[in-house]
């Protein structure tokens, strides 16, 4: 939906790109042209252009001022405006006047005591007239003063509010409301009618006005704006005319006789710009046109003097000063801070003052932005810098409470009454519920922080009831007396792959000894509770004072980003402050959010070079993200890191809470695999044992037994067998030849000639069916175990030798990794192959009853993963498996994670977005999508090919533009349902492909069309991909992101998943790793398997996809009968794909005819049309059912629905 609805035209000559965004700026300044928020300016016709406004009353204000005369760089451009392309009256960009229209406004009311209101807009110059010209203002109240009304104008604004003096709802003599603003209005129209604003733009009648503008009719007033180019003559119609003929003769007498008279203009400079260049252009002048008197006005104006000529040179002199004046606007001061600002520091240089800032630089404290103003660049900078490190508002959000504390608040008070003893410095102010807000000088708002921070922690110290206290992941607090029972909760280690070393502890953060430590932060670095208070308070001020002033450099740090500061008198050598998801506040996202947030954690530190790293359990305290959720984010993310080898040597898992430990140590046995190097470890010196709180038993023995921990984890998975990271292998062998099988082979291929020498000497001979040789140490496998199990051939009997062979194999095997003391073990689909020729629902049987069986008979409590991996070519074993689960019932199977090796990706975004492109850079090929770079869509129908990255059939769906906001819907359905045919039965992800460039909100209505043709849902298999790259003009990505609230949160919808390549310059990798097209598209398949995985490997899905896949398999049965074997599944796939196109785009023609017609039939009947559009869209589908064509179903459903109206 276009938000820019109410447009303003203009003829012109042709402007280039650069001119129509001069016309844009302008008007989106309001007191410039009275605009605000518009759209670009776009070409209508022939020599007509049109820019439009958010809102009607924006509209309104602008045409009030019909003429508007801008400085472009060929000289002032005059653009006369309409609200409507017909011409009403003789337009001219080039006219040198123009009357003013009058428009009256929808009327804007308030209800202020005692009275009503009414605005209208006006132009800002007859404003000015009537605000300065006694004879017209006066005349002006006193015709106000019959209604029972008075005028308040607002030259500045364009804007005059008459409000009512008598009572509410009446005016005069008992008028009513809606009567009064007709009468006020009224009014104003004969108002208008009685006076002319002439806008003179010719250079030569422009030079004769402020030559004469001092002479003549008094009850005429010539405003001259500086710089601006124009002059406005304001007065009665009559008199104005009058002037103007006045004028003309003396330009000619002037042309004939070349005497120059004296004259006088006034330059309007505003007050900073004059306080800046008053002593300069009174030198200027003084040395080039000495016969100029130059004086300082009222309203910050300069009064030029002199000579005709010489007033023209003064003049341009001034404008050229102007324009060396420098304006910065000094982003983001909230209302508060402004409002302090001005109360304290309104008067003119008392803010320059206070900053040192001299002459050089002057501040404008205005009603809702600060602006700086300096002739040089670098002051500017360096006085914005200074003012917003002089000044700053912090928000505190107090935890566990429903309102500040009395004590608090007092402490406050004193400590505010203190410091603003000789001149107010600061400000406490209470929100809403627990908000605490300080702002004014930066010095006394930390003091009052650090207060708000003693104090919290004070009082986490001396909580009620003796309980220990659990921050977030930080100090256990104690209070009261009295005996306790100590639980120790066990320390764990584990090594993983590439040498990472991961310890799992209980114990306080702020004491423990590594490289960095990880803080669990808030966006604006407020460290007031949970582990931030208790690392800041044990770091000292330093790490807060550090926090405030990287907020201040880079702004709130967004979720998911991890920045670094000291640590101040903490054991380690930097803090890295990461900023988890908080519960409930992300769509759902707090999973990938929070492993983002842990990888750029790890990244950093890396990065950084460090060896050691201390990490809680983040987002898991106040920010209420459920701890399952959290020890697993955590966990995958340090398995991922820990994939290759690194600098970072050691991440320590450490939490105060002895459930978050727990619960991080679960999911290092679920998730890393690895081998655990000590269990059971505790630590007796009263220095490092640690304490979890004492549980309440009672309430768990009231409700009886609890339910048995799940100890045995079974995963079943697609992959590859020689690719699993597990302690063994099982490999299934005939008799005692261990590559008589195809998974035989394949270890072969991996581990190298060693296999089989290792084996021959495990073996010692002959094996007999159920017996299996365990093989150890080697390389070029992820495991350095394989066990070879020796299977028989399949007898046809689910009871004979060789089921009861297969089951002894497996039992022996787990009994062995029992003993062994292995945490994990990987089989395929034992006994299915060629070879020994099992039936799948045999085999899987087997394996699932021997994996029971030795969960209930095990006595050891310890974690153990049994993972079976289905060959990706196998389609039936995983369904097998879900058969043998449902009698069973194991209660640690997990079903359908895994390697995924056929991934079905949606290409989705506008047209010009780069969609082709960045397929084909997927693709690493120029020709696989056609692409251009024009504004028009390459790609006119879905398009899907295939290709194999690296073991992984990845297939690209490209679309159309579905989300250009200018094609009409009719155009769409067809592409849209041919979207829908390509990737069913659903894609396991969509690529949101958007430009590097400014996101505004037609990209955000664009994104909100996901949602319509799919669902919300679809945003959880969605990733961001940035095309462009090269535009990031050094930016990282990550910053990019970061500067646009509105594509922060979209990035966020999406899981915090976004990458960025270039289709056109880093297609080399000269340019360093990040800008690489090879290694960002690497990632991108990374992430696109990670986040399926986090979806549990499926796919997205909905109705219209489930239909469509339901009807391409029942083509595909059909073709598979009529050809008897002769075609690939391939070949059946793409001609039933085909067919169901066809079918679906039939239905929806004859379902939009006939609720067209229905809809028609209604009106003309007088009957109901949401009925007509009903009984027409099922008559029209069931029509279009008989049609071979699309134009054929629009035949027939008309012909139906008419037909049925009849009758």
């Amino acid at each position: 939906m276009d938000v820019y609805k109410y447009p303003v035209f203009f003829e012109c000559q042709t402007l280039d790109t650069s001119q129509k965004e001069k016309i844009k700026k302008y008007f989106e300044i309001r007191r410039k042209s009275g605009g605000g928020d518009c759209g670009p300016v776009q070409s209508v016709g022939d020599k007509v252009y049109k820019v439009a406004f958010t809102y009607r009353k924006v509209q309104e204000r602008v045409l009030q001022k019909a003429h508007h005369v801008l400085e472009m760089p060929g000289g002032p451009l005059s653009l006369t405006l309409r609200d409507s392309l017909e011409t009403s009256s003789p337009v001219s960009s080039q006219a040198s006047h123009q009357s003013l229209p009058f428009h009256p406004s929808l009327p804007v009311q308030t209800s202020p005591p005692g009275g009503l209101e009414h605005e209208l807009p006006l132009d800002s110059y007859l404003l000015r007239y009537l605000k300065e010209s006694p004879g017209a203002g006066r005349d002006l109240q006193q015709q106000l003063s019959s209604l029972g009304c008075s005028v308040h104008l607002y030259p500045e604004d364009g804007r005059a509010v008459v409000r009512d003096s008598d009572q509410a709802g009446l005016c005069g003599d008992g008028v009513g409301v809606e009567p009064w603003k007709v009468q006020v209005e009224r009014l104003f129209k004969h108002l208008h009618e009685r006076y002319q604003c002439h806008y003179e733009v010719d250079p030569r009648k422009l030079q004769s006005l402020l030559q004469r503008s001092t002479q003549g009719l008094k009850d005429v007033r010539v405003y001259c704006e500086a710089g601006e180019g124009f002059a406005v003559v304001v007065g009665e119609v009559a008199k104005v005319q009058a002037k103007l003929k006045e004028l003309e003769a003396f330009q000619v007498q002037s042309l004939s006789s070349g005497k120059q008279e004296k004259t006088s203009t006034t330059c309007r400079l505003g007050q900073s710009k004059l306080c800046l260049l008053w002593k300069v252009i009174k030198k200027d002048l003084g040395e080039v046109v000495p016969g100029v008197k130059v004086t300082r006005g009222d309203s910050a104006q300069l009064v030029l003097e002199g000579s005709a000529s010489e007033v023209r040179t003064a003049r341009q002199l001034v404008t050229d000063k102007i324009s060396l004046v420098l304006e910065k606007v000094v982003p983001e001061v909230p209302p508060h801070l402004l409002s302090f600002l001005r109360d304290e520091y309104g008067r003119p240089g008392n803010l320059s003052s206070l900053l040192g800032l001299g002459l050089h630089v002057e501040v404008e404290l205005g009603d809702t932005e600060l602006r700086l103003f300096s002739l040089s660049s670098g002051k500017l900078d360096q006085a914005e810098k200074d003012l917003l490190g002089e000044f700053g508002e912090e928000t505190i959000d107090l935890p566990n409470c429903a309102a500040p504390p009395a004590e608090l608040m007092s402490k406050l008070e004193t400590k505010v009454k203190e410091m603003n003893q000789s001149r107010r410095r600061v400000v406490a102010r209470y929100g809403p519920g627990c908000r605490v807000q300080l702002l004014g000088h930066m010095k006394e708002v930390q003091e009052l922080r650090e207060e708000i921070g003693a104090f919290l922690i004070d009082q986490s110290s001396v909580r009620d009831m003796g309980r220990p206290q659990m921050n977030h992941g930080g100090v256990v607090g104690e209070a009261g007396a009295g005996p306790r029972r100590k639980e120790t909760v066990t320390a764990t280690s584990y090594h993983l792959q590439g040498g990472l070393q991961v310890v799992v502890c209980q114990g306080d953060i702020t004491k423990e000894w590594a490289d960095a430590l990880v803080n669990a932060a808030n966006e604006d670095l407020d460290h007031a509770g949970g582990v931030a208070a208790a690392l800041s308070q044990a770091g000292g001020p330093e790490v807060q004072r550090a926090s405030r002033d990287m907020v201040r450099q880079i702004g709130r740090v967004p979720t998911g980003t991890v920045v670094e500061t000291t640590g101040g008198n903490l054991p380690c050598k930097m803090l890295l402050h990461a900023v988890g998801p908080v519960g409930g506040s992300v769509g759902g996202n707090e999973r990938p959010l929070l492993e983002k947030t842990v990888k750029a954690a790890l990244d950093l530190a890396e990065t950084l070079e460090l060896q050691t790293l201390a990490m809680p359990c983040i987002s898991s305290g106040i920010f209420g993200v459920p701890l399952k959720v959290c020890s697993d984010a955590i966990v995958s993310a340090v398995r991922d890191f820990g994939r290759e080898q690194r600098i970072l040597t050691k991440v320590t898992l450490i939490d105060v809470s002895g459930e978050a430990v727990r619960a991080m140590q679960e999911a290092c046995d679920r998730l890393l695999q690895g081998k655990r190097e000590f269990s059971g470890w505790e630590v007796e010196s009263s220095t490092t044992t640690t304490h979890a709180p004492q549980r309440d038993t009672t309430a768990a023995s009231a409700r009886g037994t609890a339910a048995p921990e799940v100890c045995v984890q079974v995963e079943v998975i697609q992959g590859t067998i020689e690719k699993q990271q597990v302690d063994a292998l099982v490999s299934p062998m005939v008799g005692s030849d261990p590559l008589s099988s195809r998974v035989g082979n394949v270890l072969l291929d991996a581990a190298g000639p060693a296999l089989r020498t290792a084996f021959l000497r495990g073996s010692g001979g002959r094996t007999a069916p159920g017996d299996n040789v365990l093989v150890e140490g080697l390389s070029g496998l992820s495991s350095g175990r394989v066990f070879f199990l020796s299977c028989a051939h399949w007898d046809n009997n689910p009871q004979g030798p060789a089921v009861q062979a297969l089951r002894q194999g497996v039992r022996k095997i787990l009994t062995s990794c029992e003993n062994r003391g292995f945490r994990s073990v990987a089989f395929p689909v034992v006994g299915t192959g060629e070879v020994l020729q099992f039936p799948k629902n045999v085999a899987t049987q087997v394996l699932l009853e021997e994996i029971h069986g030795y969960e209930q008979n095990r006595a050891s409590r310890t974690p153990f993963l049994v993972r079976i991996v289905v060959h990706p070519n196998d389609r039936n074993s995983t369904k097998a498996f879900q058969t043998a689960q449902n009698a069973l019932h194991l209660r640690g199977f997990v079903l359908g994670a895994g390697e995924l090796q056929n991934i079905r990706v949606v290409l989705l975004g506008k047209t010009g977005g780069g969609k082709s492109s960045a397929g084909n850079t997927i693709f690493g090929q120029d020709d696989v999508f056609l692409s251009d770079s024009s504004s028009t869509s390459s790609t006119q129908i879905c398009k899907a090919h295939t290709k194999n990255i690296k073991g992984r059939n990845i297939t690209l769906i490209d679309t159309p533009g579905f989300f250009d906001t200018d094609i009409p819907e009719e155009e769409l359905k067809p592409k849209i349902v041919k979207c829908i045919t390509e990737c069913a039965p659903g894609p396991h992800a969509f690529l949101i492909v958007l430009k590097v460039e400014r996101y505004t909100v037609h990209e955000n209505e664009a994104v909100a069309k996901i949602e319509t043709y799919f669902s919300p849902e679809a945003f959880k298999y969605a990733t961001v991909l940035f095309t462009h790259g090269d535009q990031l003009n050094g930016l990282t990505i990550e910053k990019f992101v970061q500067q646009n609230a509105e594509l922060n949160k979209l990035v966020e919808k999406c899981g915090g998943r976004y990458h960025v390549i270039d289709n056109k310059y880093w297609n080399t990798n000269q340019q360093g790793q990040y800008r690489d097209n090879q290694c960002q598209v690497a990632e991108l398949l990374n992430t696109i398997e990670k986040m399926v995985r986090d979806n549990g490997g499926g796919f997205y899905t909905n109705e219209m996809l489930q239909e469509a896949e339901r009807l391409i398999q029942a083509e595909i049965e059909c073709l598979r009968k009529e050809s008897k074997g002769k075609m690939s599944e391939e070949e059946m796939r793409k001609q039933a794909k085909e067919k169901v196109r066809k079918k679906l785009q039939i239905k929806i023609t004859g379902i939009l005819i006939g609720t067209v017609i229905g809809i028609a039939a209604g009106v003309v009947f007088g009957t109901s049309t949401t009925a007509g559009a009903i009984r027409g869209g099922i008559v029209g589908a069931t029509a279009a059912e008989e049609a071979e064509t699309v134009l054929e179903a629009a035949k027939k459903a008309a012909s139906a629905v008419c037909y049925k109206r009849r009758f």
